[in-house]
């Protein structure tokens, strides 16, 4: 392959993870997000503007291709502004990403971090090893840790709870599941290399498919409910997944939400607290909230 054939997109966005996933989905072989929350205290990046988070995504395709990959952006991300776009021939980004992932401490019991990285077990508690790429959840991001936080207190309240990760990308929160405690953990997604590199991960940290039960099952096609049922995903897609979400948590069991921007709290919380479903509690990190709500026994 020839190193000059790359385009470097440089934009700004209104929600860094709802655009970034959308590069993923045209083709980007890598995505750097810099926003007013990630890496940016001790690194020398460019101011924002109010409101808007900086991309920069990397295409394997010649110059031929800037023009067409300028207007697919614009229109597949709603107000984003495209700041440079170009042929790019250095390829030192592949591997310069490595220096932000550091461990990051999910909740009380469970620190997260990559494979070059010697991790420190808390107290009664695990660790995970998570090989950073294309499969969301490397545990850096807020709606994951909000996750992660209020799955722990819940799993440490429970004897042996099941539990469904919707969405469920790396595995992240499944093996944070499996890990303190749950009797079996079932995570789904609709992406087939997602669940692949899930798998990957299920095995690089000591579990096996008997204790957590990965696949591309659809939602509507999951058997059985779940005395915990968690869903890391973004806003309309927890909205058009809500009845089969709530069909899904057994009677006293409790539902997690996250992948809602703060502006969307209040329709997300009206959309699943119906008849027999009551809010707990929401949390926020950034713009980020999740919601716990409980299913009547």
């Amino acid at each position: 392959m020839d190193d000059t054939a790359w385009i470097r997109a440089e934009m700004l966005v209104p929600i860094a993870q709802t655009d970034s996933h959308v590069l993923w989905e045209l083709g980007a072989l890598g995505v750097e997000v810099q926003d007013r929350d990630t890496f940016m205290e001790d690194a020398p990046f460019a101011p924002l503007p109010d409101g808007m988070n900086r991309l920069i995504a990397f295409f394997d395709q010649g110059e031929e291709a800037v023009e067409a990959l300028a207007q697919t952006i614009v229109n597949r991300l709603t107000g984003a502004q495209i700041v440079a776009i170009a042929p790019y021939n250095d390829r030192s980004w592949e591997t310069a990403w490595m220096r932000f992932f550091r461990p990051v401490r999910l909740s009380r019991r469970v620190v997260a971090g990559p494979p070059w990285e010697e991790l420190e077990t808390p107290d009664d508690g695990m660790t995970i090893t998570i090989e950073p790429g294309m499969a969301f959840g490397t545990g850096t991001h807020e709606t994951t840790q909000l996750c992660a936080a209020m799955l722990d207190e819940l799993l440490d309240a429970r004897t042996a709870p099941t539990v469904l990760d919707v969405g469920c990308g790396s595995a992240i929160l499944a093996m944070l599941a499996s890990g303190l405690g749950a009797d079996h953990v079932v995570g789904v997604d609709v992406d087939a290399t997602a669940v692949e590199v899930a798998k990957d991960n299920l095995r690089a940290n000591g579990f096996s498919e008997e204790h957590i039960a990965l696949s591309t099952t659809p939602l509507a096609r999951v058997e059985g409910d779940f005395d915990v049922v968690v869903a890391n995903i973004l806003a309309h897609i927890l909205l058009g997944l809500r009845d089969d979400l709530l069909s899904h948590v057994a009677p006293g069991g409790d539902l997690l939400l996250s992948g809602i921007p703060d502006f969307e709290k209040d329709r997300l919380t009206e959309a699943f607290t119906e008849p027999g479903f009551t809010l707990i509690e929401h949390r926020q990190r950034g713009e980020w909230v999740a919601l716990h709500l409980r299913r009547e026994g």
